[in-house]
């Protein structure tokens, strides 16, 4: 990136500037010093590819919008077949084409409100605030409707538990419908977090079984700093620290709040886990 250096400090200094902010500003929220971030935007020093993504998730854009303009990039069914031929799935590229070249000319549905990237958490609660959820089970199939994301069903096979791909006629998700609801709802929430939190530029993969990027060692796009961010935002949005902290003071069976929920009993108990609440036998 050093060549681009200064193509990329005039864009972070646009995208700043037109956000209001200024160096020390974007500085603090990068927990890094005004001096740095001057330099990046005057193209005295280049960022690393960890700084660019730091960047532009400060921002709140994809990294793309940061790098200087290149050649045109591959078709999207293309890049998905490369991606299949890569883990060893030429079984499932032509499905994949199939399914990216209908996904491009569906009608997208209207996005009622615009959510900033911000953390995993912040994001999903002011998606949550921002629809007026106030209670479980939380609508995750309407706030992905209402995010202006399409959902497209398709008969993959059970080797890819979820698929967003970001197109210019907009973004569409695909969800296993073969596999439990409470798992198809987690993953729709995870990748309605790739799309809000603008992991991926073009699409995102997740692959399971024998595919999974820890059997095959990643496919091109698998970033895991992403899929750990997105998992984080899919259960703050589907169990909220607020709601899961009023439901626990009265159940005291991990079964009961999984169904209140509508989550697995696994993922309830890595979320009471993770927040530190001990379910009280309630007499």
């Amino acid at each position: 990136m050093s060549g681009n250096a200064a193509g990329v400090g005039q864009r972070i200094r646009a995208i700043r500037e037109g956000l209001g902010w200024t160096q020390g500003e974007l500085a603090a929220r990068l927990q890094r010093t005004q001096t740095a971030v001057s330099y990046w935007e005057s193209g005295r020093r280049a960022l690393s590819l960890d700084d660019l993504v730091d960047v532009a998730q400060a921002l709140g854009v994809a990294n793309s919008e940061l790098l200087p303009d290149g050649p045109p990039r591959q078709p999207v069914p293309t890049l998905l077949r490369a991606v299949a031929d890569h883990v060893d799935a030429s079984h499932l590229a032509d499905e994949l084409e199939q399914f990216a070249i209908r996904a491009q000319v569906l009608p997208q549905p209207p996005a009622l409100w615009q959510i900033p990237s911000a953390s995993p958490r912040d994001t999903a609660d002011a998606l949550l605030e921002i629809a007026g959820i106030v209670s479980p089970p939380v609508p995750v199939k309407e706030l992905v409707r209402d995010s202006g994301v399409q959902v497209l069903p398709w008969d993959f096979e059970d080797n890819i538990d979820g698929l967003v791909l970001e197109l210019d006629t907009g973004p569409v998700i695909w969800v296993n419908k073969h596999q439990a609801p409470t798992r198809q709802r987690f993953t729709l929430a995870h990748e309605l977090g790739h799309h809000l939190l603008r992991h991926a530029d073009t699409f995102h993969l997740e692959l399971g079984g024998d595919l999974a990027p820890n059997a095959t060692g990643g496919h091109p796009n698998y970033d895991w700093r992403a899929e750990r961010a997105a998992n984080e935002f899919a259960a703050n949005l589907l169990m909220p620290a607020s709601m899961l902290r009023r439901a626990a003071a009265t159940v005291s069976d991990v079964a009961a709040l999984s169904t209140q929920f509508k989550v697995s009993r696994a993922a309830m108990g890595f979320r009471l886990t993770a927040l530190n609440i001990a379910l009280q036998q309630h007499l």
